[in-house]
């Protein structure tokens, strides 16, 4: 099989004379984990914006499930993104007057193929999701999200990413704000989702201790220029 996802030769930079990114090559393959890491300004959201095809690179090729992104129309970068990518982001982004289910479904609201695969036999629905990331659906149903800890917020935004076995999930700092003890328990978590539904996981932090829980890790360095281990 292919790899999940590939890049080469990408360039990108708000400017034409400010190159912020410059990456020769990287592959991430279906049910691997990737941790990337780097400092402030590296360039680590505007990669995760170009491998979900919310930006374009200006030269190079980034192609996710075996399709080139900068060849396909926004509407088509949006579908390939709504249908295959489950996103959590740092502030976890969860609609705050809906209560947990909802915002985990609603992953399945923008995309047909998810709702499908969710509701397939043997697949994981939110209710079970939210219970498998130590969560009781009933205990949270009716309460808006703005009322959850930061640590159920970050639990529910991990769900709403699962639902619907997207092949590659991405998380954009999602521990930040988390002690030891939580981040911990949530990676264990997270990884054991990933691997039941065999999602790959590129997974963005500062944190050199986390490195030994990733398959391989990447480094956007001072110069730009993306070192692999």
């Amino acid at each position: 099989m292919p790899p999940l996802l590939t890049i080469d030769h990408l360039r990108f930079g708000w400017r034409p004379d400010q190159l912020l990114l410059d990456l020769e090559h990287l592959q991430l393959e279906a049910g691997e984990s990737l941790l990337l890491r780097g400092a402030s300004g590296s360039g680590k959201s505007t990669l995760l914006n170009l491998i979900g095809g919310v930006l374009v690179p200006a030269s190079g090729s980034i192609r996710l499930l075996g399709k080139a992104l900068e060849t396909l129309r926004p509407a088509q970068r949006d579908r390939l993104r709504a249908d295959h990518v489950g996103y959590i982001f740092q502030q976890f982004n969860l609609l705050p007057y809906l209560d947990a289910k909802s915002n985990v479904d609603l992953a399945c609201g923008f995309s047909r193929r998810r709702r499908e695969r969710s509701s397939a036999a043997g697949a994981l629905t939110a209710e079970q999701l939210l219970q498998r990331l130590q969560l009781d659906p009933a205990e949270l149903a009716g309460r808006p999200a703005s009322t959850l800890s930061v640590g159920q917020q970050q639990r529910v935004a991990a769900a709403r990413a699962l639902i619907g076995a997207p092949e590659l999930v991405i998380a954009d700092e999602p521990t930040s704000a988390l002690d030891s003890d939580s981040r911990d328990q949530f990676l264990t978590l997270l990884f054991e989702e990933c691997r039941r539904a065999g999602a790959a996981l590129l997974f963005v932090s500062h944190d050199r201790s986390l490195e030994a829980q990733f398959d391989r890790r990447i480094e956007l360095g001072a110069i730009n220029r993306a070192r692999t281990g």
